[in-house]
């Protein structure tokens, strides 16, 4: 508000010079000055008319001013006009006006046609400062109501104005404190006459030299202010002292603790010493020192082109309160890193969903759940992974407890022989062949797989019912598998192995828990919005040219689908997101990440969504879009997951990434 008012001011200004101008005596709009009422650098009486009358086109003045002499002979008469020690006319007769064209007296003046609004100088040299000026009330400046060149000359310091009136603008009250020429003494040399020149006319001996000041009385010997020296000289008429060097007058200070403008204020105006710093925190209360925060450093700087303001600049290095992500790291800052946390980022444990009994027992083994965080909070995984579980009855012939109830080929009848245990790259096919003579009606059955990968793995011929199959598994984990014959006499014999579809390049999968659609989304992270051909592989671009594969798209319940990238590129950010289609609103989706070469089983990061919500259908629609992680690898084998967990809806996700 305080700049509109400002900025309305200066309009009016303008307006009001324009109309000062406009309204100038009948001589062509000249407003002519009596030299009698303006303040001279002489020696005699300066006597200034109260009535600040203005010379008439024959230069007549009504003050009846007798004038005084000025230090160059002149003499100021009676009628307003003054005479120099050439005779020449200098005002009164027209000739020096105050119209801007040229110095009026006998030194220049600076006095001007029209007076500048809210500069603080009488420029008309009418005897008023900024008359016809509007301002705000309350505003003071500083204020000359002489000659504008002798303005924080010599004793011509400056005073003090302050605007004043009833409504939203003033108009400035009388200048107050303000210094004026005055006659030389020569016992205390000073630059009375407010030209620059200090000991003007005073007689001295040649050769001789003193201490002289050239600046405004009151700041001699103040802060770095100090006296010059001036010698004495010859001169036409005799002896005089020459000019003052090597003084040292005010400048603007510069928050730096050096008092320039010598009044014994040195920050005045000023924040802070520029160049300082000192320690700062903009955390909460209680907060710094407790876990990872900590204080960064704020530094001096000048505010105004480096004088007459400084301040402190911003906080830089500090680090504050942040959310807590469940890895025993205080990133709130409250001494409580695991507040709202069921287990630590990373962290395992057994787990084992069988018969308690058959626990341990032949071939059931524990499998592991993971630690997996969402937001600030963290919860052990819905998913046992690598568990084995008692199958139906034992395997004729493979010499285990496969029902894990304590005894090894419980009701068997022939033998059949099962193929070894086999690991193949997830997405790759392996081929399974079993022994035996005289066996037929072959069936292939897997009693357990990752979650999903049963409904999804291939087998080739399918159905699987004969001796030799390929089998290919999408999903990564371990499969158990049994097959089943009959021999000549109708007995069925049966026998199991595993085969671990192994992690490798980048595979995310996903599941959920119910009836719906979910979509998997893997952007290639080029900058496009999702829904993008080519940089987004999902359901409608399920390979495009940059390398993923979608291998399969569920529609109608718990998933899986799985994306992959064999050979990801190396520096590359992928931005892995889930979007509920259609029909899975309050459903729980979990993704898997695993980066690296065929090692292992486990995933790199596990993310668990909160409900997904809408009931709307298709791209772009109202439903819950959950951007859940950044991948980017950093060699073939390795890679950063950065989680986002964002939530927003399909519309927003087709306008950004």
């Amino acid at each position: 508000m305080l700049n509109f008012l400002r900025a309305l001011v200066l309009a009016l200004t303008c307006g009001v010079v324009l109309a000062a101008c406009s309204a100038a005596g009948g001589n062509g709009g000249t407003v002519l000055l009596d030299a009698s009422v303006l303040p001279g650098a002489d020696t005699g009486a300066n006597t200034s008319h109260a009535d600040g009358a203005a010379t008439g086109p024959d230069g007549g003045s009504t003050g009846g001013d007798t004038g005084s002499p000025g230090t160059d002979g002149g003499v100021a008469t009676g009628d307003g006009s003054v005479t120099a020690s050439d005779g020449a006319g200098m005002s009164g007769d027209g000739s020096a006006v105050g119209d801007g064209s040229g110095p009026i007296g006998d030194g220049g003046t600076g006095c001007m046609a029209h007076e500048i609004c809210n500069n603080g100088l009488d420029d008309n040299c009418n005897g008023m400062v900024d008359e016809n000026c509007p301002c705000l009330p309350g505003q003071t400046e500083r204020c000359y109501p002489g000659f504008p060149n002798q303005a924080g000359i010599g004793v011509c310091i400056w005073g003090t104005q302050t605007c004043t009136g009833p409504g939203e603008f003033g108009t400035w009250s009388l200048c107050t404190g303000a210094g004026m020429p005055m006659t030389e003494d020569c016992s205390r040399p000073m630059d009375y006459h407010c030209d620059g020149i200090v000991g003007e006319g005073c007689g001295c001996t040649p050769g001789t030299s003193r201490a002289c000041y050239t600046g405004p009385m009151g700041t001699e010997n103040i802060g770095a202010c100090h006296d010059g020296t001036q010698s004495c000289g010859m001169t036409a008429g005799g002896s005089d002292w020459g000019p003052c060097s090597g003084d040292v007058t005010p400048t603007p200070n510069v928050c730096d603790g050096i008092d320039r403008e010598c009044t014994g204020m040195p920050m005045a105006g000023c924040t802070c010493i520029v160049g300082t710093s000192r320690s700062c925190y903009d955390g909460p209360s209680g907060t710094l020192g407790i876990g990872v925060c900590h204080a960064g450093v704020q530094t001096c700087a000048a505010t105004t082109g480096g004088t007459g303001a400084s301040a402190w600049g911003t906080c830089a290095g500090e680090v504050t309160p942040s959310a807590d992500m469940c890895d025993g790291t205080d990133r709130m800052c409250n001494g409580m890193p695991m507040a709202g946390c069921a287990c630590l980022a990373g962290q395992t444990r057994s787990c084992y969903t069988g018969p308690a009994s058959t626990r341990g027992v032949g071939i059931c083994r524990d499998g592991t759940q993971m630690c997996v965080v969402s937001g600030a909070t963290s919860v052990w995984s819905s998913t046992c992974a690598g568990e084995i579980l008692p199958l139906p009855a034992d395997v004729c012939g493979d010499g285990h407890d496969d029902n894990c109830d304590g005894t090894v080929g419980g009701g068997c009848g022939g033998t059949i022989t099962c193929p070894a245990d086999q690991t193949v790259p997830a997405g790759n096919a392996v081929t399974l062949s079993t022994g035996g003579a005289g066996l037929h009606g072959y069936v292939w059955t897997i009693t357990s797989a990752p979650a999903g990968g049963a409904s999804v793995a291939g087998w080739t011929p399918s159905p699987p019912n004969a001796a030799t199959e390929s089998f290919l598994p999408y999903i990564v984990g371990v499969y158990t598998i049994q097959v089943s014959a009959m021999d000549a006499g109708g007995h069925t014999t049966s026998c199991a192995f595993n085969v671990t579809a192994l992690s490798h390049g980048l595979r995310v999968q996903l599941t959920w828990n119910g009836a719906g659609d979910a979509d998997l989304h893997v952007h290639d992270g080029n900058g496009t919005p999702w829904f993008n051909f080519p940089d987004d592989c999902y359901y409608a671009n399920r390979s495009p040219a940059w390398g993923a594969v979608l291998d399969f798209d569920n529609t109608t319940a718990n998933g899986p689908e799985n994306t992959r990238i064999n050979s990801p590129a190396i520096g590359m950010t992928y931005t892995v997101g889930v979007e509920n289609y259609a029909r899975a609103e309050g459903r729980t989706a979990t993704v898997q990440i695993f980066c690296g070469t065929t090692t292992g089983t486990t995933p790199t990061a596990t993310f668990v969504s909160t409900p997904l919500a809408g009931n709307s259908a298709g791209d772009c629609s109202g439903n819950t879009f959950w951007k859940v992680a950044r991948v980017m690898f950093t060699s073939p084998t390795a890679c950063t997951i950065t989680p986002l967990n964002q939530y927003t809806t399909g519309a927003g996700a087709c306008g950004s990434l």
